[in-house]
C-alpha cells in the first residue's frame, strides 16, 4: 500500500506534524535509508526492532524501514520507565531498539536489564545512503508488526499482527467510517496505540486523505479544536476523556468553528452519552460524534455508528449503541464460561465474542494466553460485555473482569460512573469492586474526581450524599463507600482507560489518602 501511494503520489502530503508537510515520497525514501541503517547494524528479516518515539517524522522512517527489511517493529510507549520497558524487550526478543535522544537513558536502562538488545539506534545512525540491502517481499499472512497492549508492565502481551490484519480492517474501517480521498483528519492520538496508530496514521494512506499530527498532551486541548478548525478537518478521533477535556477546560469556544467536521470517533474507552451531548452543545455541532467499538486483539475496529445518523439507546436509556459490525465482521453474545451454553438471543448481556479479517495471530510468545482467547472458528473472545438488539445493534456494557457482584447481583462500573458523572461538581469517577470478606461479597466504591472550584465543606458534603441516592436509585445499591478526590487521582493506561485493578489496590492499601478531601463509609474524613 505505502509502495503503491508513493509511486502515484510521491508529492502528496502523507502527514503534517509541527507545522512541517511530509509527502509520501520523502516517507518512502526516508525508509529506504533507515533500512539501510537497521541492516548496517545487524538487524534483518524475522528480526524484532522496538521503536521509542514521540509523535515524529521519524517514528514513520523506522516503521516502515523495519517493514521493507522484513523486520518486525513494536512500538513501544515511551515513558513507560526501565522496568516496564525492559519487560516488553525480553518479552518481544528484540535485537535492536531505534528512538531519539530524549529517551536514550531509559532505553540504555533498560537494555541492560535485558539481553539479547544488540543495538539502540538513534537518526544519525540510520539514516545511510550506502547501497541498500536485498528488499524481501512481505506476503499477507507475513507478521507487519507486534501491538503491545496499553497498560502492559510486569506481563506485558503482544499483539501479532500480519499484513492482511491490517490491510483488512483499514478497508472497512475506511469504508464504516465513511473515509474519502476529500477528507482532511486530525489526530492528536498516540502512534504507540492501536487507535492512533493503525486507525489514524495507515488508513488515511489507503485513500489518500492527508493527515495532520499533534503530540498526545491534552492538557490544552484547544489546540486540537484549533488546527481543525484552522486547516478544515472533516475527520478527528479521541477517546471519550477527550472530548470531556474540551468541555471542561475550553471555557471559551469563541474562535473555534468546528462546523468542517463530518465525523468524531469515539472510542477506546466507554462511550458516554453526556460526553457526547455536552460536546456537540458546546461547539454547536450535530450528530457528529460516533460511538465507536474495537479492540487491539482485533487489529482494532469491529462496529462503527454511520456519519450523520442520530444516536441510539437501548430500551433502559443506560446504553448508547456502537453501530453494526463493519462488513465482514461477525459478533456472538456467549453466555461467561462457567454459565455453558449457545450463543445468547438478541438484548440479553453476555461475553462478546468477534470473528474478524482482523483477529490477531496471537499473542507473542504465549500459547497459554492465546489459547484463552483464540476459540474454535476463528472466533475471539474479547473479554468485553453487551449485547445485541433485534436489529444487529451493538451495545457495550462493560468488561468481564471489571463487573462488581454485589449481593449477588451483576453491576456494570459505567452504570455507576454514568450516574456520578452527571452530579453538578464531579469531573470524573470510577467505580469498582472491593473484596470484603466480612460480608463475603464485593462492596461498590466510588471515586468521584471533584472540581476544586466546589471543594467547600458544605458542597462536598452535599456531592457525596447526592451521589449515594442518585446510585442507589439508578442500579439498586447503596455505594459501601465514596471517596471524593483531587483531579488527576483515577489511574488511567495511555489509552485513557481505568486502571481498575490499580485502583482496588490504591483503595485498599489506603494509597489514596493524600487526594482524598471527602469520604462516606470507612475512614470517613
Amino acid at each position: 500500500m505505502m509502495a503503491s501511494r508513493a509511486a502515484s503520489d510521491p508529492d502528496a502530503q502523507y502527514f503534517n506534524v509541527y507545522g512541517e508537510t511530509v509527502t509520501y515520497g520523502r516517507v518512502w525514501s526516508q525508509s529506504l535509508r533507515y533500512a539501510t541503517g537497521l541492516a548496517r547494524a545487524g538487524v534483518g528479516a524475522g528480526d524484532k526492532v522496538c521503536l521509542i518515539y514521540p509523535t515524529c517524522a521519524e517514528f514513520f522512517y523506522a516503521f516502515l524501514g523495519a517493514l521493507r527489511l522484513g523486520a518486525i517493529p513494536v512500538p513501544l510507549y515511551p515513558t513507560l520507565g526501565a522496568e516496564a520497558t525492559a519487560n516488553i524487550f525480553k518479552d518481544s526478543e528484540s535485537a535492536a531498539v531505534t528512538t531519539v535522544g530524549w529517551f536514550r537513558q531509559v532505553v540504555d536502562e533498560a537494555k541492560n536489564a535485558a539481553t539479547g538488545v544488540r543495538a539502540v539506534l538513534e537518526p544519525p545512525d540510520l539514516e545511510v545512503d550506502d547501497r541498500p540491502p536485498a528488499l524481501p517481499v512481505a506476503r499477507p499472512d507475513d507478521t507487519a508488526f507486534i501491538q503491545y497492549t496499553s497498560g502492559s508492565t510486569g506481563h506485558p502481551r503482544g499483539v501479532v499482527l500480519s499484513h492482511a490484519n491490517v490491510m483488512e480492517t483499514i478497508r472497512f474501517m475506511a469504508e464504516a467510517a465513511g473515509l474519502s480521498r476529500e477528507d482532511r483528519v486530525v489526530s492528536w492520538l498516540p502512534l504507540y496505540h492501536d487507535m492512533g496508530l493503525i486507525g489514524c496514521a495507515f488508513t488515511p494512506p489507503l485513500l489518500g486523505s492527508p493527515l495532520w499530527l499533534l503530540p498526545p498532551d491534552l492538557r490544552n486541548p484547544r489546540h486540537w479544536l484549533e488546527l481543525v478548525s484552522q486547516i478544515g478537518a472533516s475527520f478527528t478521533v479521541s477517546p471519550d476523556f477527550g472530548y470531556r477535556n474540551c468541555v471542561r477546560n475550553i471555557h471559551d469556544p469563541s474562535g473555534i468553528d468546528l462546523s468542517s467536521l463530518k465525523t468524531a470517533l469515539c472510542g477506546a474507552e466507554p462511550v458516554r452519552l453526556s460526553t457526547i451531548e455536552a460536546f456537540e452543545k458546546k461547539f454547536n455541532l450535530t450528530n457528529i460524534v460516533a460511538p465507536c467499538y474495537g479492540l487491539a486483539e482485533a487489529t482494532l475496529a469491529v462496529a462503527i455508528w454511520p456519519r450523520a445518523t442520530p444516536l441510539r439507546l437501548d430500551t433502559s436509556g443506560k446504553f448508547l449503541s456502537v453501530g453494526r459490525p463493519c462488513r465482514g465482521v461477525s459478533v456472538r453474545i456467549m453466555p461467561p464460561p462457567l454459565d455453558g451454553g449457545g450463543e445468547l438471543p438478541p438484548n440479553r448481556e453476555g461475553e462478546i465474542w468477534v470473528k474478524s479479517p482482523g483477529v490477531m495471530q496471537g499473542y507473542y510468545n504465549n500459547p497459554e494466553a492465546t489459547a484463552q482467547v483464540l476459540m474454535p472458528g476463528g472466533w475471539l473472545r474479547t473479554g468485553d460485555l453487551g449485547f445485541v438488539d433485534t436489529e444487529g445493534y451493538l451495545f457495550i456494557t462493560g468488561r468481564l473482569k471489571d463487573v462488581i457482584i454485589v449481593g449477588g447481583e451483576n453491576v456494570i462500573p459505567a452504570a455507576v460512573e454514568e450516574t456520578v458523572d452527571h452530579v453538578p461538581g464531579v469531573r470524573y469517577s470510577a467505580a469498582v469492586g472491593v473484596e470484603s470478606e466480612r460480608v463475603g461479597t464485593q462492596r461498590l466504591c466510588v471515586v468521584a474526581e471533584v472540581r476544586e472550584s466546589e471543594a467547600t465543606p458544605e458542597a462536598l458534603s452535599h456531592m457525596l450524599k447526592e451521589i449515594v441516592s442518585r446510585v442507589h436509585h439508578s442500579v439498586g445499591h447503596r455505594p459501601a463507600r465514596v471517596l471524593l478526590a483531587r483531579p488527576g487521582t483515577i489511574p488511567k493506561t495511555s489509552s485513557g482507560k481505568i486502571q481498575r485493578s490499580r485502583l482496588v489496590q490504591m483503595i485498599v492499601a489506603d494509597g489514596l489518602c493524600e487526594q482524598i478531601v471527602y469520604s462516606s463509609g470507612a475512614h470517613h474524613a
